[in-house]
This record gives structure tokens, sequence and C-alpha cells, in this order.
């Protein structure tokens, strides 16, 4: 059983571009979308992402699961930044309000976050997570670092599949046939699989300790980098910085 955000990364089209590429692309995005303060230029990126998104073939309903989450949380927070103390002129409740100023504040914050966030999830659905964590190792980046990621990104699928085990075994035996009985199922699985967690991950630490942990795994050969795409790529990244420059300097 795998993530469907990873299922997506595998079925890509741009599953066999270099991971190069593809970073410099949502890193460079990621930045314009965390640095910008025009509502105009985050919802460019949010919109590029998504334009980008379609052309490399990520299923739409993957897309907007893998959004969903991070959505409702920048929601709650921008709710947070939009209420204030005080009356407001925008709206009023007792002690509270919203202005004019928090609200814009909020909606610029929300914009950036989202377009920060497709930015990431873009890279997601098209570089599996092998790739990426070779990418890392090729990157120098620091093999504790690494070799956590690594061990976490197996969990998940062990974790994934004795859930699923679990609760289709619960199914069958009609463990969800009524609501005392389902958070009857729900508390052993929670139960189960938190058991489940402490075997697995102990015996994968073994594993990855007895092959040198994972320096020792092979790497994902490299692919060679499509100088049209970075080409591309940066004149996007760097046109939508050239709008936010422009746009703060106004």
């Amino acid at each position: 059983m795998r993530p469907t955000l990873d299922d997506a990364a595998w079925s890509s089209r741009w599953r066999t571009r270099s991971t190069l590429e593809k970073s410099l692309l949502c890193l460079g995005l990621l930045l314009v979308a965390a640095t910008t303060t025009s509502l105009v230029v985050a919802g460019l990126v949010g919109v590029c992402t998504v334009g980008l998104a379609a052309l490399a073939r990520v299923p739409a309903g993957v897309w907007l699961r893998a959004m969903l989450g991070p959505a409702v949380f920048v929601g709650i927070g921008a709710v947070t930044i939009a209420v204030t103390l005080g009356p407001g002129d925008l709206w009023s409740l007792g002690p509270i309000g919203v202005d004019g100023g928090s609200a814009s504040r909020a909606v610029l914050v929300a914009a950036r976050a989202l377009a920060a966030t497709s930015a990431m999830v873009l890279l997601a659905a098209t570089t599996p997570m092998v790739d990426l964590l070779a990418g890392l190792r090729r990157a120098r980046v620091p093999e504790v670092a690494v070799d956590i990621a690594a061990v976490t990104y197996r969990m998940i699928f062990a974790l994934l599949d004795v859930a699923s085990a679990i609760r289709a075994s619960q199914a069958g035996r009609l463990g969800y046939a009524s609501g005392r009985a389902a958070r009857r199922s729900v508390g052993q699985l929670c139960a189960a699989v938190l058991v489940a967690a402490w075997d697995k991950a102990r015996r994968l630490e073994d594993g990855l300790a007895g092959r040198g942990g994972v320096a020792a795994v092979p790497l994902v050969p490299a692919r060679s980098v499509s100088t049209p795409f970075v080409l591309a790529a940066g004149g996007l990244v760097l046109g939508l910085a050239g709008l936010s420059l422009r746009a703060g300097l106004a």
C-alpha cells in the first residue's frame, strides 16, 4: 500500500526528469511565494503550479486531496490574523472584530502560504521519495538527516499495511456495524498499530544498521539535466520574482 501522492509521482509525466530540474523550479516558486508582498504575484504562483501540475499529468483528485489539509490549516491561521481585539469596521462581535487592515494581511498570508504549499506539492507529486532521498545524498545533506527521512518513509508503508490488514479483518467480523462497535474497533486498531510500529521500527533500524545505514543503499542513477527545461523554469521564476520586486517598490 502506497500513499496516493507517491503513486501520482511514479506515474507522472515528469517522472523521468532530473530531480535537480524539478527542485530548481519548485524551490524557486516557493521562494517567490514566501517573499512576495503582492497578492497578485502569490496568485500567479498558485496558478502556475496548478498549470504545471496539469502539464505533468497529476490527477486533479490527488492534487485537491493533497492541498485540502494544508488549506484547512492555513484557513484557521488566516482567521486568527484577521480577528483582532476591539471593534472592526468590517465585522464586530463583542470585544473582537475584523478591520480592513487585518483582513488584507490575512488574505495575503493565506495566499502566500497556499502558493508555497502548492509548489511543494508539485515537487512531491512529480518526484518519488526514492529520487528525493538520492538527491539529498548527492547534495551532501548530512547522512543522519537522510537516514531519518528514509526510515520515516519506510515506516509509513509498514504502518499503512498493518492498519489496512487489521481494519479489513475487523470489517469482516462486523466490527463497524454500529457506532459503539466502530469506536471499540478504532481503539483496538490504534493499540495494535502502536505495538506494530514499535516492533517494525526496531526491526527496520536493525536491518538498516546491518547494511551500514542508508549510505550503503545504492543510489538511484542520476538523470541528465534538460537545458531547455532549466531555462524555461528559470525564466518563469525570474519573471515572477521581477513582478514581485516591482510590486514591492510601487
